[in-house]
């Protein structure tokens, strides 16, 4: 059994109200997306004269209305002559005019669905602020009101972005409310209401749908701290990239016996001075400088604080130097940071039982390496007997 033709009209107008305050609804032709009063018979005169309607099938429409309805007017409506013309069945008893004498008013094949949430009536649609019956097209003119669909840049009130294309299709589930209608029907993953398929209305929906926007602050981290940003913050509906590390290059630096300075005002002070050492990585390879020293802080514990400045030469002809400024701590148990101190034990100790963190940056002028002077590394390393050893990791 196929569907009526109220059922066909009513499929091809979205409703609406224009304003909170007004009564009475209004459509929205999803065709040519022209706006006029809810009224039925006048939804079915405009469809049998869409010239955007693909299915416009202008006789099948008015073969079905009855003779009361026939449009015959100058200004393309008839009154009423007596009691019962321009009357149609309809799916909620007699209609007259495309209201109801009674009752509540009539409802889209989908939200007469049993077992699924009906869908809510729009309570604010972007147009303008009055609404006029437009006057019937002519052969020689012919004057639409077209609404151009707009998509938010972000979510108002909440600060996060409006919903990408595949965001949007993940969030809903396609069906067919019976078999034999020719359009899809949506519903929504987050709070299951039900709607007509439409990617626009969708992506508003999601937009207003509180379970879908409380989902999307949860996948932000910094709402999974233990302290958060006040609601309503913006550091709060921010979703920020997340950085990552990439192996970059290895160090290796030969070190000379550690001098001690003696208690300071801060702990006591260790000078520690490098023979040289070589390193290799991803954008070259060469040689540690002589030269270069490390000036420790022990503290509490034997935590030490870490501060080194050194020179690379690169293997290039001519070779490029590149400065390096380094700077950590080494933490761990004060056992194990004990054994680290002797150089006779030091290289028994596993790297995995203390922290030897630091931060790296590098310094040129030539030309062949500048990119290194903007980036930035994060260092894991361990420390032997007579040699300083570390991992470099880019951060991107």
């Amino acid at each position: 059994m196929g569907r009526s033709v109220d059922q066909d009209v009513h499929a091809a107008f979205i409703e609406f109200r224009a304003k909170d305050d007004d009564k009475c609804l209004s459509v929205q032709c999803i065709y040519c997306h022209q706006t006029r009063a809810k009224n039925t018979s006048r939804q079915k005169q405009h469809l049998a004269e869409c010239t955007a309607n693909p299915n416009n099938h202008v006789s099948a429409i008015r073969a079905q209305a009855s003779p009361g309805n026939a449009v015959a007017a100058p200004n393309g409506y008839t009154t009423p002559s007596g009691p019962g013309q321009n009357a149609l069945p309809g799916p909620a008893g007699t209609v007259v005019n495309g209201v109801p004498p009674s009752g509540p008013s009539l409802q889209t094949p989908l939200q007469t669905m049993t077992g699924r949430p009906a869908i809510p009536s729009q309570t604010a649609v972007a147009g303008p602020s009055t609404l006029t019956t437009p006057a019937r097209p002519t052969a020689a003119t012919t004057t639409t009101t077209t609404k151009t669909p707009k998509t938010a840049k972000s979510t108002p009130g909440t600060g996060l972005p409006a919903p990408p294309l595949d965001d949007v299709h993940a969030s809903f589930v396609e069906f067919r409310a019976k078999d034999e209608d020719k359009c899809l029907s949506v519903q929504c993953m987050f709070c299951q209401q039900v709607r007509a398929k439409n990617t626009s209305r969708q992506r508003q929906h999601l937009q207003e749908c509180p379970q879908y926007l409380a989902a999307m602050k949860d996948s932000i981290p910094a709402n999974n701290l233990l302290h958060k940003f006040d609601e309503g913050e913006i550091a709060r509906s921010l979703q920020l990239p997340t950085p990552s590390l990439e192996l970059d290059f290895r160090m290796s630096i030969k070190l000379n016996p550690r001098v001690s300075l003696g208690p300071g005002l801060f702990g006591e002070r260790n000078w520690v001075s490098y023979v040289g050492g070589s390193w290799a990585g991803r954008w070259g390879k060469g040689a540690v400088i002589p030269g270069g020293q490390d000036s420790q802080l022990v503290v509490k514990d034997l935590a030490t604080r870490l501060s080194a400045s050194y020179l690379l030469q690169t293997n290039d002809e001519p070779p490029a130097f590149i400065c390096v400024k380094t700077w950590g701590w080494r933490t761990g148990s004060k056992d194990v940071l004990e054994k680290l101190q002797d150089p006779a034990q030091a290289d028994s100790v596993n790297p995995n039982s203390y922290k030897f963190r630091l931060n790296i940056e590098l310094e040129t002028g030539d030309e062949r390496y500048l990119f290194v002077n903007t980036l930035m590394w994060v260092g894991s390393g361990c420390r032997r007997g007579a040699e300083a050893i570390y991992d470099a990791y880019r951060i991107l």
